[in-house]
């Protein structure tokens, strides 16, 4: 992609920054909004609110169906991750209930030989 630098002056940036700020977008972004409503035919046949209020209805709209899809996305993930911790939680819980009885098992045997004694 093409890069031009161009020099302002300060009451310019002041002025293009505040309108950025004011419509909530990059001042980069409004001097390419500029030159392509420029490069279409200008101010003449439209209002410049209007233009900038389409140009950033028509980003919102953009945006939001990308949000969509990458919610859709996450919330996926985020299923297949809690089934995931489900699944181990059930595995540890098991193990835990196997060590538990392998250390009941191990007592009773210790204690079973040490009332035998010892069988020679």
């Amino acid at each position: 992609m093409p890069t031009v630098h161009l020099s302002l002056s300060d009451a310019m940036y002041r002025e293009l920054k505040s309108k950025s700020d004011e419509i909530g977008i990059q001042v980069t972004d409004l001097i390419k909004l500029y030159i392509k409503t420029g490069l279409q035919g200008g101010f003449i046949n439209r209002n410049e609110d209007s233009i900038i209020i389409t140009n950033i209805s028509n980003r919102l709209d953009k945006v939001e169906k990308d949000v969509r899809v990458k919610m859709t996305l996450i919330e996926g993930k985020y299923r297949q991750v809690e089934e995931a911790l489900d699944y181990l939680i059930q595995r540890i819980d098991s193990l835990e209930d196997m060590i538990t009885e392998y250390r009941t098992k191990k007592k009773i045997l210790q204690v079973t030989q040490a009332d035998n004694g010892p069988n020679d």
